[in-house]
């Protein structure tokens, strides 16, 4: 008796099967296919004309990329060959077999739709009760971008370029010009005058960097291939990048996305959650981020609109070191709100000396002052000026009751929900999927592909939960 099941590559069916049939019920690409069914393509759709071959449809090219994009695989190239070999994919487009470039025009066409599906997917979230708005997370992390570092340089250093790229095309007109016999020999019945390719390259080359120059200004850098990313900290090292700002809701739903090419996040809060609640139509209540948001500026505009702020600042470690080592710093000073007075460690006054105002920093304060530093036998540990100064910020009261709130055992337990939440999701992106360099340039563009991965990141958080509620 035969052990094995027979192998037959040759059998034929009796009845010809449906490609749906090789589909679990509960696989990613069912999902994906229903929540593109349910988004309206309308403006997609009417671009497209009656006229001529018939074309694919805007939703069947959409479930490819979206679906390419939830696994990891955002080459039109390597799209079009699952196509004819990947059953999830032969699935998704209806056995048809579009061609890479109908692919990559598709998505390049349509850049600028990305942002209004993003919101349909979280409305649809929001529809199917996954989003909880109470608590709103909020980090970025740097992609880099589809440029060279080496690229990226000051006006003195493309003015050195340009310089070099003149005296080498100089250098090669000058043997060109003296080598008459060659050319009769090189070029035959041509003319004989059209430029060499090294310097028909270099020419353009030069007018290129023209062009960069006349754009910069003198203490910027700016990137050769995208004008538009620029250098800034990334995991390890400076890249030429670009900052994706992200919040999330509690459940893992990313509510709001952009890319945005300032290095700093402190100019990012207010816009993210601003998009978070139009995106979802509804309004949160605490914010969570790191550090990098924080400012005297953050906190007053959400103090403002009645948030909870756990936004730790980044002066408060600092603080808490020195204050461990330094008997005098400013933390041992302890403020009279009577009086409105300061008292040193020593118990001398330091009384209000004058109030301040930074148009720059948009800070406003005032600055206290010991008038008896002169008879102090501690002067010298104390200050190295004349006499001991505390300067005070108006909103520095509003930093203390946040900074009380992050080490009450309620504050820490909330906290520790922003590094559960949105780390896992960063690390899902950029290590599993490998989206750690964007594919397309100009910020425009990266908004638009960054929207695109946080959106197929939605997708499989609706994927996950039919899967929850299947078993």
């Amino acid at each position: 008796m035969d052990k094995f099941k027979p192998v037959n590559r040759a059998q034929s069916f009796l009845l010809p099967p449906s490609v749906e049939e090789f589909i679990k019920e509960d696989h990613l690409a069912r999902v994906v296919n229903e929540v593109v069914d349910n988004l309206d393509t309308a403006e997609m759709e009417n671009r497209y004309s009656s006229l001529g071959q018939k074309s694919y449809h805007p939703k069947l090219l959409l479930k490819l990329l979206f679906y390419g994009y939830c696994i990891g695989m955002r080459s039109g190239r390597k799209i079009a060959a699952a196509c004819e070999g990947d059953v999830a994919f032969m699935y998704l487009a209806c056995m048809y077999r579009p061609d890479f470039r109908t692919i990559n025009d598709f998505r390049k066409d349509n850049i600028g739709q990305v942002e209004k599906l993003f919101i349909e997917v979280v409305k649809l979230c929001s529809a199917m009760q996954m989003i909880k708005m109470g608590t709103l997370v909020i980090d970025s992390t740097k992609l880099r971008a589809n440029a060279s570092h080496r690229r990226t340089k000051t006006k003195e250093q493309y003015e050195q370029w340009l310089s070099s790229i003149e005296s080498q095309t100089k250098e090669i007109l000058n043997q060109a010009d003296g080598a008459d016999k060659e050319e009769e020999e090189k070029y035959g019945d041509k003319r004989g005058d059209e430029l060499p390719d090294e310097i028909n390259t270099k020419s353009k080359l030069a007018k290129r960097i023209k062009e960069v120059i006349t754009q910069l200004k003198e203490e910027e850098k700016q990137n050769f291939t995208d004008p538009d990313a620029k250098v800034m900290k990334g995991s390890d090292r400076f890249q030429t990048n670009y900052n994706c700002q992200t919040s999330c809701t509690t459940d893992g739903i990313i509510v709001s996305a952009y890319a945005s090419n300032a290095a700093s996040d402190r100019e990012q809060l207010i816009e993210i959650i601003t998009q978070a609640q139009a995106n979802t139509e509804k309004q949160c209540e605490t914010i969570l981020a790191d550090s990098g948001y924080a400012s005297y500026e953050n906190y007053q505009q959400l103090h403002q609109l009645n948030k909870v702020i756990l936004i730790p600042d980044q002066e408060k470690q600092i603080e808490t070191h020195k204050a461990a080592t330094d008997p005098y710093h400013r933390t041992h000073f302890k403020y009279d709100q009577e009086q409105d007075i300061f008292n040193c460690p020593e118990g001398k006054p330091l009384p209000l000396l004058r109030k301040f105002q930074n148009k720059r920093n948009k800070q406003k304060g005032k600055i206290y002052q010991c008038t008896a530093c002169n008879v102090c036998n501690q002067k010298e540990q104390c200050t190295k000026g004349n006499f001991r100064q505390i300067h005070v910020e108006n909103r520095m009261p509003l930093r203390q009751t946040i900074r009380q709130l992050l080490d009450s055992p309620a504050g820490k337990k909330l906290y520790k929900l922003r590094q559960q939440i949105i780390e896992p999701i960063f690390g899902h992106l950029k290590h599993n999927l490998k989206y750690t360099i964007l594919s397309v340039r100009t910020l425009k563009k990266a908004d638009a592909e960054w929207k695109l991965i946080c959106l197929t990141h939605n997708i499989r958080q609706i994927w996950k939960a039919k899967c929850q509620l299947s078993y």
